[in-house]
């Protein structure tokens, strides 16, 4: 893929990094995606923010970190996008660097490009989880969603199992990914998972962030219905909210945003709604 795609040979585009108030946690965002997912909330989709090679963005993580936490360690970094995959070696310096002062390293990642060979090696690398958002179940509907067939992605989901810890997400879009694409994904998850270790987080749709009006948001008792669903045939589900890892935040937080220049603000969700509806 060009450069234009957000990177080059030894960079990928950086708009921020996130860090958590709730425990000492960071988000690295790479911008740029393979996918054109019309219910994209993310200004990263496409290549903004600044050009940073591995080594200018583990100083960035590691000094706005120290700042931020002080002499606490971090103890989870979750890589994000955009798409992380797109620049293999990239990604694959990215978290051997990390791994160096991270305890946990996370992919959040479409599936797309994530074969065997390229799990092993970010395995090898030091990476501890691997969380597939999985858009939908029926072909078709994942193509027009996308751009893409998702036949890759079910695969290389199967291949993770087993080798590193496995989460998987996707978003609840009223009569578009509904209760019958969620109830097949979780079929094929439980198919996977004899031991019930894969996490399944069922998302909201949020029709005010999206690139493309393609719905509403959804109903509580629809979000709850498609919950009591999966919860049939899979132990480990929550419905959760995108970027949020814990399974039930009780307090109301928000999070510092800090720049590919050092500058940081503080930004709660709403202040980001309110930045996305200026650059999409």
């Amino acid at each position: 893929m060009p450069a234009s795609d957000g990177y080059g040979p030894g960079y990928r585009h950086v708009p921020f990094i996130t860090l958590s108030e709730l425990k000492p946690r960071a988000w690295i965002t790479l911008s740029g995606c393979n996918c054109k997912c019309r219910g994209c909330f993310s200004i990263a989709r496409d290549p903004v923010g600044e050009p940073m090679t591995v080594e200018q963005l583990i100083n960035l993580v590691r000094n706005s970190s120290r700042d931020y936490y002080g002499d606490t360690a971090l103890e989870e970094v979750v890589i994000t996008g955009g798409e992380p995959t797109l620049n293999r070696q990239y990604l694959v310096d990215l978290i051997s660097q990390l791994k160096e002062f991270v305890g946990w390293i996370v992919l959040d990642t479409n599936g797309y490009l994530l074969d065997d060979a390229y799990l092993q090696e970010l395995i090898e690398a030091g990476l501890t989880e691997v969380i597939f958002d999985l858009k939908a179940w029926d072909e078709k509907l994942h193509e027009w969603y996308t751009g893409y067939s998702n036949r890759r992605i079910l695969d290389n989901i199967q291949n993770a199992y087993g080798k590193v810890k496995l989460v998987v997400n996707t978003i609840f879009i009223p009569e578009i990914v509904d209760e019958r694409e969620i109830e097949n994904i979780a079929r094929f998850l439980s198919e996977i998972d004899k031991k019930g270790e894969i996490d399944y987080r069922i998302n909201r749709f949020r029709a005010e962030l999206s690139h493309e009006k393609i719905a509403r948001n959804p109903y509580p008792e629809e979000i709850e219905r498609a919950y009591s669903i999966v919860a049939r045939y899979i132990k480990n589900s929550v419905i959760g909210k995108s970027c949020v890892r814990e399974r039930k935040v009780r307090v109301k937080r928000g999070w510092i945003t800090v720049f590919p220049d050092g500058t940081s603000k503080r930004r709660t969700l709403d202040d980001y709604r309110a930045d996305n509806k200026k650059l999409i």
